[in-house]
């Protein structure tokens, strides 16, 4: 009996068991990274005027004001306020400008006992000259002032680049150890933290519909695996599918209209298209090997896929009929857990060589294959792209638990998403 792969060293452990993989004899490969300087837009985010409300006012002017600024540097795209300076030591000139006011409310809040909005108004102009390039007005409650800044902050990025932002996304994941483990989602900047389940077992794998209005996982009722999809907006939870043995890995369809996911109701694992109710669709694979975790294209035409049908896990690419097979990786003893970027050139994925799991970063068609982490990191799993293509989230224990991580791919930057003493593993980014 051929032995089940192990998708992630934190997940697999409670959905499957795991066995050695049989290693191949392939060249070893030393790839060197080099620190590359990119340009950016120079982008001054400047004090908002405060007109009325007071200290209250001039706190959420101080609130905007930051977020932008971090939601504006987070983006990879700008520098903003910079500080550096030009050629010849001149000072950094800015090319574009942020100008603002905030207006308190008219009623006072602290006696009547009501929130009330503020009015906000944001400027993008050019600078020196002051050409107005875009502006917006907002009417937010003091609660809302993180969602407007983020949205201003996506507005400037799409109006400069024409390429939208990433401010208003979250992720989802799962926290928890032993046979407890919940889903919990977070605002892609480490905020809004909140719990999506309760049901005292385990969940796992979450993947978001396109849309935002589903989010498809993992769990077990009643000692069963199962897959199972939570509405996001009423938080109610319905089951998908749940056949015996595994049912694992959804996801879905770049338009929303099936899923993904690894059954092994006729034995080893393969990968079947179900729909949203789940109905099985079509059986994509059927090999005498274990073919798990796959992942669709952008175009909804192609899927990448881990099979151990040569000995080790490998990744490999399928139409969506199941055909035109072919090998993808050809290094590493373990490769799994593949994710397409947005635009569809690039995909990057876990490999484990020894006893460590790194990320790595290939082109679709196989060629440019790029270390993104080292040995510093310990484990790195479950990597997941934001729909900019240029940040990936992924989980890591070089701390001593499994947290999550952000990315920039392009220039190596990282920045930790999540904090505490429980291990938040099987991150997805959200569309939108």
């Amino acid at each position: 009996m051929l032995p089940v792969l192990r998708r992630t060293a934190s997940v697999l452990l409670v959905c499957i068991l795991a066995a050695a993989a049989f290693g191949q004899n392939v060249p070893d490969v030393t790839l060197g990274v080099t620190k590359t300087a990119y340009a950016k837009i120079d982008l001054e985010v400047g004090t908002l005027d405060v007109l009325s409300g007071g200290l209250p006012a001039v706190e959420a002017a101080q609130q905007l004001e930051s977020i932008l600024r971090q939601d504006l540097a987070f983006s990879g795209l700008f520098r903003v306020n910079s500080t550096e300076s030009g050629p010849a030591g001149e000072a950094r000139r800015y090319e574009f400008a942020i100008r603002g006011s905030v207006e308190g409310p008219l009623r006072d809040a602290a006696q009547t006992g009501e929130s009330e909005p503020t009015t906000v108004s944001f400027d993008l102009v050019t600078h020196p000259g002051g050409q107005l390039m875009l502006n917006k007005r907002y009417r937010p409650l003091p609660s809302q002032l993180r969602s407007t800044a983020h949205h201003f902050a996506n507005q400037v990025v799409e109006t400069l680049t024409g390429e939208p932002g990433i401010a208003l996304t979250r992720i989802v994941f799962s926290r928890g150890s032993g046979d407890r483990r919940d889903l919990w989602v977070v605002d892609y900047d480490g905020e809004g933290l909140l719990r999506l389940t309760a049901n005292r077992t385990l969940n796992l794998c979450p993947a978001w519909k396109p849309d935002g209005s589903e989010i498809a996982f993992t769990s077990y009722h009643d000692g069963m695996q199962g897959l199972f999809s939570l509405d996001t907006a009423t938080g109610r939870v319905r089951q998908v599918i749940a056949h015996e043995g595994l049912n694992l890995g959804a996801n879905w369809h770049p338009d929303g209209t099936e899923m993904l996911v690894s059954l092994s109701q006729s034995g080893d694992p393969e990968i079947y298209r179900v729909s949203p109710q789940g109905k099985v669709l079509r059986r994509l694979t059927a090999m005498p090997s274990i073919e798990i975790s796959p992942s669709w294209d952008p175009a909804g035409r192609d899927l990448v896929f881990t099979s151990d049908r040569t000995g080790s896990p490998q990744l490999y690419v399928v139409d969506g009929d199941g055909a035109g097979r072919r090998r993808l990786t050809f290094e590493g003893q373990y490769n799994d857990s593949a994710a397409w970027s947005p635009n569809g050139e690039r995909i990057v994925y876990a490999t484990r060589e020894q006893t460590i799991t790194q990320l790595v970063l290939i082109r679709a068609t196989g060629e440019e294959r790029r270390m993104l982490t080292d040995q510093r990191w310990r484990n790195c799993e479950d990597p997941s792209w934001a729909p900019d293509g240029r940040h990936v989230v992924f989980a890591s224990d070089r701390s001593g638990v499994f947290k999550l991580y952000v990315m920039d791919v392009v220039e190596g930057d990282v920045r930790q998403l999540t904090f505490g003493k429980e291990p938040d593993i099987t991150p997805a980014w959200s569309h939108h």
